[in-house]
């Protein structure tokens, strides 16, 4: 009788350690695939940054431009506007990334409150927002934010 009680306390283990197993492996997948999604995100990004870095290459305006300080929109000239409007664009893209990146939980909170405070503050650049196509996801926090540009 003791004999089987261990047999069977001894199997009951064995499945024990099997679920467990299991169950590891299960979650290293899951934790694989969020690293496979994120890194797409990641290369989705720095496509278009390349993109738009690219034609600013050697543009001593494009590194003045990239402070939101630096300058008053409407007293540049069409050139400056339009380097400003790439600037705010290469910016648009970090900051949706960064936000896909913290929704897949591969940013630390502390990091995540910067990055809050970059995005209203790229977000309420009024005179450089466009309207152009962004996840649903980022659009649905962009509209969570005050908004200074609202009418």
């Amino acid at each position: 009788m003791k004999r089987e009680i261990v047999q069977d306390l001894v199997q009951f283990l064995g499945m024990i350690g099997i679920i467990g197993s299991l169950i590891f492996v299960g979650l290293q997948m899951q934790q694989t695939q969020q690293i496979a999604i994120a890194g797409q995100v990641q290369a989705r990004a720095e496509m278009g940054v390349n993109r738009i870095l690219n034609g600013l290459e050697g543009n001593l305006d494009a590194n003045r431009l990239f402070n939101y300080a630096n300058f008053d929109y409407e007293e540049l000239n069409e050139e400056e506007k339009l380097i400003a409007r790439n600037m705010h664009n290469w910016i648009g893209i970090m900051v949706e990334n960064n936000f896909s990146q913290y929704q897949m939980g591969l940013f630390a909170d502390d990091y995540w409150e910067q990055q809050e405070r970059r995005i209203l503050n790229w977000w309420n650049r009024c005179d450089l927002r466009s309207s152009g196509g962004r996840i649903r996801s980022f659009q649905n926090y962009l509209d969570s934010l005050p908004d200074e540009c609202a009418e």
